[in-house]
Formats: structure tokens, sequence, C-alpha cells
């Protein structure tokens, strides 16, 4: 699967792309986002097999898919659905921190979400962020998200 926007492509991933998620995972701004040591090479490894798997499952529930930048993998943006029949799926991006600040989580995200809510019929979207996660907030409202808890964000079709 494949969505384009102005800048970015949304693609599925493939194994090779393991690398570029290890270098980004490993950044001390990335890690500051999430309470665990720096992920090893088996960690991701594991990671991208398991976003590919979900690429290939019939009937689909999962698009976690690849945010490329001139063919180079820069983060990942996904709608996850407990099973493919639901209306209803979690929302999340995350994007290499030396390209925060540029809008690429806001571009990429509002294409899978238009897509998400035009071509999958969802009918609710739901966001989970710490509370810290400052920058994760932003985006969730930009996208017109709206707090539910402090860690909770939740939006519907326009």
């Amino acid at each position: 699967m494949e969505l384009r926007t102005e800048r970015l492509v949304l693609r599925d991933f493939r194994r090779e792309d393991t690398p570029s998620v290890l270098a980004y995972q490993s950044k001390p701004a990335y890690l500051e986002h999430y309470g665990h040591p720096p992920p090893t090479a088996d960690d991701v490894r594991g990671f991208v097999e398991r976003l590919c798997q979900w690429a290939h499952e019939v009937p689909r529930a999962k698009y976690q898919l690849a945010i490329t930048l001139e063919g180079r993998v820069i983060g990942t943006c996904g709608l996850r659905k407990a099973s493919a029949g639901d209306t209803v799926a979690e929302y999340g991006c995350e994007l290499d921190p030396a390209f925060w600040g540029h809008g690429y989580a806001h571009e990429a995200s509002r294409a899978l979400i238009t897509f998400g809510f035009t071509t999958l019929g969802l009918r609710r979207l739901f966001a989970l962020t710490r509370p810290q996660n400052r920058a994760a907030i932003r985006l969730a409202q930009a996208l017109g998200f709206h707090g539910v808890s402090d860690e909770r964000y939740e939006r519907g079709p326009d």
C-alpha cells in the first residue's frame, strides 16, 4: 500500500528499513518520550518484521506505514484496529528527531487519517500519549483530536 503527499510517500514497511528505524529509535531525543533503554538491533528487527506481517494480513486491520522522504525512512504513522471489521482505530506517529519541526508528521498523519475515514470507513480514532510529550499533544490537537483524559485523545470524521 502507498499514499503520497506533497513531500512524502507513506508505504508498507520492508525488512531493509530496519537500519533506518534502529538509527532514529536510538537517538536520545526520541528516547525522551519512551520509558525504556535504546532498542537492540533484534528489538527493531522484530518490530519491522511485525509491521511487514501486518501489511500482508487478509483482511487487514493494521496500517502502520513507513514515512519516507526522498526514499529515506524518517518515521512511521499508523492506524491500528483491533480487528478488520472495526470502525475504531488507534492512531500513532513517530518521527526521526532530525526531521522534527518541518511539518512532516502533520502531513503524513493528515493523509493517513483521511484514508482511514474515507477508504476504511472509520468512525472514531483515538491517540494515546504521555502528558509530558507536548509536541505529540500539539500534533493531535492540530489534527482535530480532543483530549478525553491526560493521556487519551479522540476524534471522529470531519
